[in-house]
């Protein structure tokens, strides 16, 4: 009975283990982040979105809830679409990028600002939006 229980508790714990080493704001390159950033955001997925760009340190659970819940309500449709319309190279690998969602005449706007370190990608900072005028303010 004891090592059966000790078996579950290790086979809960490994797999925490290896997400401790996984850092919030960094990817291995520009195509894992696209990846994410693009899944997350067409699925409606905003709790992971926000937590591993950044905000997990930031907002308690019950933030990140009601984080979810608004842009949910929002946003109240997955999108069908995705563009990068917008990208900026600044100096010493950092650079801002806008993008686009939308489903109809539901549109959702992106903006970050990243630092490709050479050896992998920093997501300084990210901001998800209804109104366009918001993103481009930024650039």
């Amino acid at each position: 009975m004891i090592r059966s229980a000790l078996i579950v508790l290790a086979s809960v714990l490994l797999p925490l283990s290896g997400q401790a080493q996984v850092r919030d704001s960094v990817f291995a390159d520009y195509a894992s982040y696209e990846t994410f950033v693009n899944t997350h955001v067409m699925a409606r997925d905003f709790m992971p979105l926000v937590q591993d760009l950044g905000g997990r340190d930031e907002y308690t659970e019950a933030d990140l809830a009601g984080i979810t819940r608004s842009l949910r309500m929002a946003f109240p449709r997955d999108f069908e679409n995705a563009a990068l319309f917008k990208l900026v190279p600044l100096e010493n690998g950092f650079f801002q990028e806008a993008r686009a969602y939308w489903t109809g005449e539901q549109y959702g706007w992106y903006y970050a600002m990243l630092h490709d370190t050479g050896a992998e990608l920093v997501v300084i900072n990210f901001t998800l939006n209804t109104d366009v005028a918001v993103i481009l303010a930024k650039f």
